[in-house]
């Protein structure tokens, strides 16, 4: 019974004991990272660059910029006569407001004297154009999701290479598994650093994505209250 004990003891120790060296034997993350090679340079400029046009879209993108506050009822008021001024005045009201809905306002102001049906489509060409512009702002974001990737896989097939490389010249025949085992698990940083990059990168692309379309739409609607109210009521006042 004793003896058992001793033994169970013992062997608890040695587990013990393994556990803190393979534990001491693991890698810190800095330096996992710098054995990815240098595949690790274009994928850490790749993290740099979705962060930094990540923040940017989420400033630019914002309603604040996208439907300026006030722009619509200052723009109303001054049309109908609350203010002083007429087309002028509004076209003032626009530039004060610099932004996509502020230009599609101008072009509506524009096309002041024309049939409701030009200035409808003039004001829609300018909308559908700046959208596209917006669309094109985060076209950067899906190129660094599909890029990380697969410079994640180079890496690794690249590691791999110098791996079994390692191995065939090695003149050691007892720790050839443990090298090629070291080379491998180092080839793969690259894959899981590409993959790190790009799915959050995706994601963010996708919502960025999804608000545009929610801003075309709210642009439609401000467009359409803005002819029915000055154009198909033929509400014109002189330029």
């Amino acid at each position: 019974m004793g003896l058992a004990a001793v033994l169970a003891g013992m062997a608890l120790m040695g587990q013990t004991v393994e556990t803190v060296q393979t534990v001491e034997r693991t890698d810190s993350l800095f330096t996992l990272l710098s054995k990815g090679g240098i595949v690790m340079i274009p994928l850490a400029l790749c993290s740099v660059l979705a962060v930094t046009i990540t923040m940017e879209r989420f400033i630019s993108l914002g309603h604040k910029n996208m439907v300026p506050s006030g722009l619509e009822d200052e723009l109303i008021g001054v049309l109908d006569g609350t203010k002083s001024g007429k087309v002028g005045k509004a076209k003032e009201v626009c530039k004060n407001h610099p932004g996509p809905l502020a230009d599609m306002f101008l072009t509506g102001l524009d096309h002041w004297e024309h049939e409701t049906v030009e200035v409808e489509k003039a004001m829609a060409d300018t909308a559908s154009l700046r959208v596209r512009k917006l669309r094109r702002s985060i076209r950067s974001l899906r190129l660094i999701g599909s890029v990380s990737p697969l410079l994640g896989l180079l890496g690794t097939v690249v590691g791999m290479i110098r791996a079994f490389q390692t191995v065939a010249l090695s003149s050691q025949s007892i720790n050839k598994a443990e090298l090629l085992a070291e080379g491998i698990y180092q080839a793969m940083v690259t894959t899981a650093a590409g993959l790190t990059i790009a799915i959050p990168t995706l994601i963010v692309y996708f919502y960025f994505n999804n608000r545009i379309d929610k801003i075309a739409e709210n642009y439609e609607e401000i467009g359409n209250r803005f002819i029915f109210r000055f154009f198909r009521t033929r509400l014109k006042l002189e330029a």
